[in-house]
């Protein structure tokens, strides 16, 4: 049996507001099987780690676009760096790595990346042509961005790839 609303009266200033029965819950099959989510404003370590992310990724797109021939450049620890295009419209390859120096100048080699598998002919598909001409397109279209992290690069790479 359902309870009934009764309608708002009036009250003095002098009355007291009488305590209002709570409402029924649904406990119906679609509401008892939702999970209830909480936002940034509901989870304050979540806010926090999310803004994190997000300042990290702001530094990462202010960071200088270096051709790959001048990877030479990039430092010694570790961190994120992102392969894109050099009008930075187009983003092909995200990743995280002990030592940013070795990591870039991998990918203008013909050996497969320390993982073992190269990003080479995934790029050629992509793109629409033959992988021996990957190396040259990537040499005269693509410029690469790091960051240097030394905690959490690798979470912070997957971050970018949900992005």
């Amino acid at each position: 049996m359902r309870p009934v609303a009764l309608p708002p009266r009036a009250i003095d200033a002098s009355e007291e507001r009488p305590a209002r029965p709570a409402e029924p819950l649904d406990l119906s099959t679609e509401s008892a099987v939702a999970p209830s989510l909480r936002g940034r404003s509901g989870d304050p370590g979540l806010a926090s780690r999310l803004t994190q992310l997000e300042m990290n990724f702001r530094r990462l797109l202010a960071c200088p676009p270096t051709k790959l021939e001048a990877a030479d450049k990039a430092p010694a620890g570790p961190g994120v760096w992102v392969l894109t295009d050099s009008d930075l419209t187009t983003y092909y390859y995200v990743e995280a790595c002990q030592t940013l120096r070795v990591a870039i100048p991998n990918l203008m080699r013909s050996s497969a990346a320390r993982r073992g598998e190269s990003i080479r002919p995934q790029l050629a598909d992509h793109l629409g042509i033959p992988e021996s001409r990957v190396a040259k397109y990537l040499s005269d279209h693509c410029v690469v961005r790091w960051l240097q992290m030394d905690d959490d690069a690798a979470h912070f790479a997957h971050f970018l790839i949900a992005v």
